[in-house]
């Protein structure tokens, strides 16, 4: 549908956007304003380089170096059930605690001593750290009360530490071939969050802690929550039923490619699919392109993984080997539904043309009808946020549900970000529109028209909240607990996208869907304090959508949809004038048959559908289509 003059519809989405961008203001904003990126990854491995020179514990150039940037995940769902975000917050600030953070790491080869550092990402302070000795290393020997001794020295030294105020945690002794190494831990008094009402059901604490031997500190931390054994057993039964529901989806989701797969290959020669395959061989390559890129721009969280029990050199190799697997099988995971989906399309959707990339291959991408459903995209974008918004609100109020924060941090590892969230939001809006909107809709649609003929919008609604039940529950496994509300909530933004897309195509959901991915993991850079860097460079890539439309608005080419034909190579096109040739002289062989009828005899011969096809055209004067 195109934007020429405002509809009443369009009106609404419109107006109903300032809402819903509005409502986000009110309930989300706040909750992104205390994410705090101040050190970035070269300060942080420079910090950590100054504090092994200054204490003499070795040479920082003698180690490899590599830095993540980590939050503390179970605290933060600990506190988000318990005390909610508020009391999170209120938490943060009493205690001093500090929920984003950088992992500093320094290995060698097939060594296991290292050096791993914690650091505050808002003020560079290191909260964390620890020596990791081979279990032979030798080490003077003292006493446990000399021990404990000196780790409260040096918490009081360190921290500004009060005996007073903290209670004795732990106090243990490994006793090992040439040393005795000491930890020691203390609870800070009056922290204590409770689980639940229920009695013995534990409690959270706030603790600091020192590991130590002979006159060497270990390590140390100076602020960690303790979760009781009680949350982590309720969080793992509430992920066994998301394991559960998503291992049914996925194999909802492989049916739907192997249905995809077996369209392609009966109706191989479905115009449709072939007047858009060089179209979606250029997105599966780009997309390849782009996710052989994570590798070397997320190349850091890649190295931190490693073990050093083995070759770096074999780690490397088989990393790279697997983002090549997933990069292909993401590829796939377009091709195949695209393909299928165009055929389906032509068949089940011919009065809504611009539900599909053909319309626009046979016209233009570059028309101001394209820059409205690039710009109409943000407009979705903002409804969307929204409606999540609205959701989750509803269900912490009165459906206990909580919220991971962990989004927020998911590229700032990568060297540059903003090409992580670019590539993120790039694939995961094509790949998913184009499977749950473009072919799952039209396949739907299809399907169901048989079953209830005469019933067209019946069979349509069945079919728009069967797919987004799908595409939502596939989303089921992380983010927000319970994750059956994730379900619920991503199934509702799929039915609204569906309405988008019978309404207005295929462009304005992927823009929309893009801009929403992307913002999610964009939006601590933006509203939180970060570089320079990434806060220009991730409003950068959410305004990319609107460069396009802008280009498209300025060149403001004429929306003509050129015939479908088919593009022959120079073998075909010989074979063509042999078969017109053939037809011309024996016209009265096929003068009482029907196109159809002369394009399966010469087909059941072995000829090429497209060469039929364009040698019909020629004899008969129109072009015979599947």
């Amino acid at each position: 549908m195109k934007l020429n003059r405002i509809s009443w519809t369009t009106f609404f989405l419109l107006s109903l956007s300032l809402i819903s961008l509005a409502v986000w203001l009110k309930f989300n904003y706040p909750q992104l304003t205390f994410t705090n990126f101040s050190v970035d990854r070269t300060q942080a491995v420079a910090i950590a380089q100054e504090h092994l020179r200054a204490n003499g514990y070795a040479d920082p150039g003698e180690f490899q170096a590599v830095a993540v940037f980590n939050m503390d995940e179970l605290m933060d769902r600990y506190m988000q059930k318990t005390v909610g975000f508020d009391g999170l917050s209120r938490f943060i600030k009493e205690h001093d605690f500090d929920l984003f953070y950088w992992r500093v790491r320094f290995f060698k080869e097939k060594e296991k001593e290292g050096f791993n550092y914690i650091i505050d990402s808002a003020k560079g302070e290191i909260t964390g750290y620890s020596h990791a000795l081979e279990d032979t290393a030798a080490r003077g020997t003292i006493e446990r009360e000399e021990a404990r001794a000196q780790a409260e020295a040096f918490l009081t030294k360190t921290f500004g530490f009060d005996p007073a105020r903290y209670s004795l945690g732990s106090d243990l002794a490994t006793i090992r071939d040439n040393r005795t190494d000491y930890f020691f831990s203390w609870y800070k008094q009056g922290v204590s969050i409770p689980w639940s009402a229920l009695p013995d059901s534990g409690t959270g604490k706030l603790i600091k802690s020192v590991l130590l031997t002979g006159d060497e500190i270990l390590g140390f931390s100076k602020n960690s929550f303790l979760v009781p054994e009680q949350f982590n057993r309720d969080l793992d039964g509430r992920k066994e039923w998301s394991r559960n529901m998503l291992l049914g989806i996925m194999m909802i989701i492989l049916a739907l490619l192997t249905s995809g797969i077996y369209l392609i290959l009966v109706r191989q020669n479905h115009l449709a699919m072939h007047a858009t395959k060089k179209f979606y061989f250029g997105i599966m390559l780009f997309s390849f392109l782009l996710s052989l890129t994570t590798f070397f721009n997320q190349f850091e969280e890649i190295l931190y993984s490693y073990t050093t029990t083995s070759s770096l050199q074999s780690f490397l190799w088989r990393s790279g080997i697997n983002t090549v697997i997933a990069a292909l099988f993401t590829t796939v995971t377009m091709l195949i539904p695209g393909l299928a989906g165009e055929l389906l399309h032509a068949e089940a959707s011919p009065n809504q043309p611009s539900g599909s990339f053909r319309h626009y291959i046979q016209s233009t991408f570059a028309s101001r009808s394209v820059s409205e459903m690039i710009a109409l995209g943000y407009f979705v974008c903002f409804i969307m946020l929204g409606i999540q918004s609205l959701l989750v609100k509803t269900g912490q109020t009165y459906l206990g549900v909580w919220v991971e924060y962990n989004w927020v941090n998911n590229f700032t590892t990568a060297f540059l970000p903003f090409l992580a969230a670019f590539t993120f939001g790039f694939k995961t809006s094509f790949s998913e529109e184009i499977m749950y909107r473009l072919y799952a809709i039209n396949l739907g649609k299809k399907i169901f028209s048989r079953f209830l003929p005469g019933k067209p919008g019946a069979s349509l609604i069945i079919t728009c909240l069967l797919s987004s039940l799908i595409w939502g529950y596939a989303h089921s496994g992380y983010q927000i607990f319970p994750m059956w509300f994730r379900g619920l909530e991503v199934s509702c933004l799929g039915l609204f996208l569906s309405f988008i897309y019978l309404k207005y195509g295929i462009i304005p959901v992927i823009v929309a869907h893009y801009l929403f991915d992307v913002f999610w993991n964009c939006a601590g850079f933006i509203f939180g304090t970060s570089k320079p860097f990434y806060f220009y460079s991730s409003i950068g890539i959410l305004l990319l959508p609107l460069m396009l439309a802008a280009a498209a608005f300025v060149l403001n080419r004429k929306e003509t949809v050129r015939p479908l034909r088919w593009q022959l190579n120079k073998h075909q096109l010989y074979n063509v004038e042999v078969l017109k040739a053939y037809l011309n002289q024996h016209q009265s062989q096929f003068a009482l048959k029907s196109p159809e009828q002369i394009k399966g005899e010469i087909t059941s011969h072995g000829w090429d559908p497209a060469v039929a096809d364009v040698a019909l055209e020629g004899f008969l004067g129109k072009n015979i289509r599947n």
